[in-house]
């Protein structure tokens, strides 16, 4: 209220009352300024002086307190260095304070201008200190350029404040198993080396971490510290912790571009192989074989950077994910590449076997109608090698006659020859030699070990009247059925004669079926190979391998990108 009538008072008199006013007012603060300055000046001790006056009477001790001495600390942050996860360490450089009051260094009664002195830090060796480290560093410096830089000062009623710029390389409990979408955290903690909390009380200021300057990594990002003190037991007594603890974050953009997007891309490469030819197999094998060592050496480079973790990684569920589909693929290319080759195998086999049995029914069909007209005693009386071939057909778990050219008969193995297809689209064969037409069929046929061909009139095929004529005339014939296990035989025509019969054999003894009953069982497994086409296959892959790994991707990315576990544990 004074000030405002003073002003009252100011304005009302006019301008050459207000200029004397502020003249006054000059005149005032000028004395008063120049009376602090004379009782400075006549103060006789300097700040050295003051300081040696305080130093010679002080005693290197705890200093006198109520209770335990209260060490106040702060940290302000002027760099953050990188993480290792190799060796689970991070480098930081700090400015470390600490904030202590010491009566016995006050300076009140010396000097009455002074408010505080700052002094070299060799005075700290002659001073009590509370003698405050870093106990869970690895390394520590105090940085030099070109002197130590520490800061030390002494205010008037014996406050002391010391500051240390220090370069720390502090482990970190790195937890990789969301690796390389992990958050990491790191502590720094605090303790009085020398005194128990009985006699050292650490505490943290108001403000207890500052950043100086946003500090960015290459590969993380601080995104939240917390301060804690406890209480650590040690044989000797309790002891006062201060601990903070920062929490990082990883970028995972790089290994997006190093890691995920080639695999991606090597995925895709290797199902190129289900568009080619199954019999393309060197280009097929090529390119899985690549796309698999191209993911394991991209592992390895992810791996190498890695501590030896016993636990498996969000990494490594990926990696081993892909590895999975490529070598699934190979199996895949193993499978159509042996279908493909049983199959070629089977039509291998089936035709040498077709000739073979052919030719032994042949020899056998002749040899009887040798031995029922007198020529022979049938297949004991052939040489010796067309006899062994016939004989070694039984132990080969063929039919039971057997292969060769029958002597001084015009039937020869190069005048056999293939019939076009009928209607059913099966290939038949000629049954019987035109020889052979003028005998009698039925007598023909009770002295053979298997029917032969028949007609309704009785039996007897005139003269002029071959087997394939008479079919034409619509005599009837035994035909081949589907469950028959009759075999198809060839035979030669006459003259411009290309014409179709066909008849069953019966089955041997079953001592020989017994035998055969292995070469059975595989020739079932085979003709199920054989309905599976390995072009169908491929068709299949091609869409059932891009739906499972897209399966894989929504599942993976869900587990590791949808959920915020990390990040609710550094913001607790």
């Amino acid at each position: 209220m004074k000030n405002k009538k003073a002003i009252c008072c100011i304005t009302k008199y006019g301008p050459l009352s207000n200029f004397i006013f502020l003249l006054l007012l000059l005149i005032s603060i000028s004395q008063l300024s120049y009376g602090r300055r004379r009782r400075c000046q006549e103060e006789k001790m300097t700040e050295g002086q003051i300081v040696q006056k305080v130093l010679s009477n002080y005693t290197k001790m705890l200093p006198e307190a109520e209770d335990a001495v209260i060490v106040n600390v702060e940290l302000h942050i002027q760099d953050m260095g990188s993480l290792n996860e190799l060796t689970s360490d991070f480098e930081i450089d700090i400015l470390f304070t600490q904030l202590w009051e010491d009566s016995s260094l006050s300076f009140t009664n010396y000097s009455n201008c002074l408010g505080n002195i700052t002094m070299e830090h060799k005075y700290l060796a002659s001073i009590w200190t509370p003698n405050t480290c870093l106990v869970n560093s690895k390394k520590t410096a105090v940085h030099s350029s070109p002197t130590e830089n520490i800061m030390f000062i002494l205010y008037d009623n014996g406050t002391v404040w010391i500051n240390h710029r220090l370069s720390v390389k502090a482990p970190c409990s790195f937890e990789l198993r969301s690796f390389p979408f992990d958050c990491q955290s790191c502590t720094l903690s605090f303790e009085s080396y020398s005194h128990n909390n009985a006699e050292v009380s650490l505490n943290w200021m108001q403000d207890a971490i500052t950043l100086l300057r946003s500090n960015q990594l290459p590969d993380f990002d601080m995104i939240n510290f917390k301060t804690y003190k406890h209480v650590v037991e040690y044989p000797n007594g309790l002891w006062d912790q201060l601990k903070v603890r920062f929490f990082f974050k990883r970028r995972y953009g790089f290994y997006i571009l190093q890691a995920y997007v080639p695999t991606y891309l090597t995925i895709i490469v290797s199902w190129v192989s289900f568009c080619m030819e199954p019999k393309a197999l060197p280009a097929r094998t090529t390119v899985g074989i690549s796309s698999l060592l191209a993911l394991t050496f991209q592992f390895g480079n992810i791996l190498k950077n890695l501590p030896r973790a016993s636990y498996v990684k969000a990494i490594d569920v990926w990696m081993l994910g892909c590895i999975t589909f490529v070598f699934s693929s190979m199996i895949e290319l193993a499978l159509v590449c042996y279908i493909t080759r049983c199959q070629s195998s089977n039509n291998k086999k089936d035709r040498k076997e077709k000739y073979n049995n052919l030719a032994c029914d042949r020899y056998k069909y002749c040899s009887d109608r040798r031995k029922e007209y007198g020529y022979g005693n049938g297949i004991d009386n052939l040489p010796g090698s067309i006899r062994y071939r016939c004989s070694t057909s039984h132990l080969n778990g063929q039919n039971e006659y057997g292969n060769g050219n029958l002597p001084g008969d015009d039937i020869k193995n190069e005048n056999l020859y293939a019939i076009s297809r009928n209607k059913s689209g099966r290939t038949s064969f000629l049954t019987a030699h035109e020889g052979c037409c003028s005998k009698d069929t039925t007598d023909h046929q009770q002295s053979l070990s298997y029917p032969r061909i028949g007609n309704n009139t009785g039996g007897h095929y005139p003269c002029n009247d071959s087997p394939t004529k008479a079919l034409l005339n619509g005599n009837e014939y035994y035909c081949l059925r589907k469950d028959s296990p009759s075999l198809l035989q060839r035979l030669p025509c006459e003259e411009g004669e290309n014409l179709t019969f066909r008849y069953p054999l019966q089955q041997g003894n079953n001592n020989i079926n017994n035998k055969n009953y292995g070469s059975r069982r595989k020739k079932r497994i085979r003709c199920r190979l054989d309905g599976i086409e390995p072009e169908s296959i491929d068709k299949l892959s091609i869409v059932c391998f891009p739906l499972a790994f897209t399966l894989f991707n929504l599942i993976y990315w869900w587990h590791y990108l949808g959920r915020n576990i990390d990040d609710n544990v550094a913001n607790e």
